[in-house]
């Protein structure tokens, strides 16, 4: 048995593992720059961190402790926005994988995505499944196309990626089970 947390990605469990899984993916930028890959070309800071808190201009300078702050909030931030459009329980590294997606493709895809809605549907195994295949695409000079990074990210390349995550949470027990299960073990 695993313990799942009530319908919503906010605990803090949920943000502790994605704390620790997003730098491998985002890099950390300590200068402020335009990010020449994804949509928009807006300032990038930090751990992939755009206007969410504020303009941030080009050549500003952050220290890593800072963007280990700067990224926490907006993980929290973005952990509050998906928590209505969870309607099952979830094990925290699940919940975890779709807070790194929101964080890197916005709430509201997330919200509409496939990984969600068959998680929703009671198919958690098969949300997780979902995350493969599943791109944003960017518009440069009118044409779509998907960023490699993304499809390394949704399938994993070397690196555990969202999916992996996902289905971690559904093999593992979260650090409360394992308490429990602790204790018990104890006391026969």
């Amino acid at each position: 048995m695993r313990t799942a947390h009530k319908a919503g990605a906010t605990g803090a469990g949920v943000i502790a593992i994605a704390l620790a899984f997003t730098p491998g993916w985002e890099g950390l930028w300590t200068t402020a720059q335009v990010d020449t890959i994804g949509t928009g070309r807006p300032v990038t800071y930090c751990y992939g961190q755009t206007d969410e808190f504020g303009k941030v201009k080009v050549g500003q300078k952050f220290t890593k402790e800072e963007c280990s702050v700067i990224l926490k909030k907006s993980l929290e931030k973005y952990a509050g926005e998906i928590t209505p459009c969870i309607k099952v329980n979830l094990p925290d590294k699940t919940a975890a994988s779709l807070v790194d997606a929101a964080l890197n493709t916005g709430s509201a895809a997330v919200c509409k995505s496939p990984m969600l809605a068959k998680m929703n549907a009671g198919d958690i195994a098969g949300g997780c499944k979902a995350f493969d295949g599943w791109y944003i695409t960017t518009k440069n000079n009118g044409k779509r196309r998907v960023v490699q990074g993304l499809i390394n990210r949704r399938s994993g390349d070397t690196r555990k990626g969202e999916k992996e995550l996902c289905l971690e949470g559904l093999e593992t027990p979260s650090p409360s089970r394992w308490a429990q299960l602790l204790s018990h073990f104890k006391r026969n």
